[in-house]
């Protein structure tokens, strides 16, 4: 009886310790339990912040904890994504931020932040095709009319950009690259200036997001369009041809968003704010939001961003280094 009383005990304390501890270790905390902040690298009314204000909202209602957009512009975007990366691993510090993070480290002499290692991609948010567009006085009709222009006439046409290193003219270069052409550079303080250069007749070429405003110059035939920078026409522009089609069929050009953390963050968040965030993208008055933009949203696992990123890193490092771009 003695015997039979203490294997009993023995079984009730092993089933005690082997309930409770694999539950302990396997259960993660909960997430979030406080504010959450989103840092934008650059000052509001943007595009990037646009979408923090847009999708921290509904993920403040989802996780039932405020969530704060944090603009931090400067030096490009360097102030903003050094303050993100430095801050703690623990999911209560997200970056959304766009393509220019690539470019960072080798366009900007002054940072030291490491951008692959530095933080964990959570995921893509979307993305804005990229138009070859010109003034209506430029006489070439089709790209291939501006190739050839552009080859008859080296260093004659002119392209606006955003500024020396900014993100418009690295889609110049790109395009400059692939077609094999020397079209010369003048720069401007932001994109909207670019934009008005060129509609003015100032500069001859600009390769710009296709968004909202820049497709109703299109259409109201304040620009010619050579050719949308994508794999597909866009269903709003469906007279402009792709580069492909338009005999450029390596050029492929987007701006894109993304989201994320601080190296080490643990992969359950990761895990639980991609999934989140792509819930929210999924809600119809977020998706009339961003159509209205001329964004479309382009979601995936953390893996699938982390390989596009390292993918997209290489490739403008590349260019950079070879064009001898600096930043302003």
């Amino acid at each position: 009886m003695k015997l039979g009383l203490w294997r009993n005990c023995a079984a009730v304390l092993l089933y005690l310790v082997i309930g409770i501890q694999p539950a302990s270790a396997a259960d993660p905390a909960p997430y979030p339990t406080r504010t959450v902040s989103i840092v934008v690298p650059t000052t509001p009314g943007g595009t990037a912040d646009l979408l923090a204000r847009l999708i921290g909202p509904k993920l403040a209602v989802k996780w039932g904890h405020p969530v704060i957009i944090e603009n931090k512009p400067g030096a490009g975007t360097l102030v903003g994504t050094d303050y993100a990366a430095q801050a703690k691993p623990d999911g209560y510090t997200l970056l959304l931020t766009f393509n220019e993070l690539a470019t960072l480290p080798a366009i900007n002499k002054h940072a030291k932040v490491d951008v692959v290692k530095g933080f964990e991609r959570i995921g893509k948010i979307g993305t804005l095709p990229v138009l070859i567009l010109a003034n209506p006085k430029v006489q070439a009709n089709s790209l291939r009319e501006l190739i050839a222009e552009a080859k008859q006439n080296p260093g004659k046409l002119t392209y606006a950009s955003n500024g020396s290193g900014g993100v418009l003219q690295l889609y110049s270069e790109m395009f400059k690259q692939e077609a094999d052409v020397d079209i010369m550079h003048v720069p401007y303080k932001g994109a909207l200036e670019a934009s008005t250069a060129m509609l003015s007749g100032e500069v001859d070429v600009l390769v710009q997001f296709a968004s909202g405003n820049v497709q109703n110059y299109v259409k109201a035939n304040r620009t010619k369009a050579y050719a949308i920078a994508s794999p597909e026409r866009l269903p709003t522009l469906p007279d402009v041809p792709t580069t492909a089609e338009a005999g450029l069929p390596s050029l492929q050009l987007e701006a894109w968003y993304g989201v994320f953390a601080p190296a080490g963050t643990p992969r359950s968040i990761i895990d639980k704010v991609n999934q989140d965030v792509i819930e929210v993208l999924q809600m119809p008055d977020v998706q009339e939001r961003l159509k209205g933009v001329g964004m479309a949203v382009d979601t995936g696992t953390p893996e699938s961003f982390d390989a596009f990123f390292k993918k997209e890193y290489r490739r403008w490092t590349d260019l950079i280094v070879n064009a001898g771009i600096q930043s302003n």
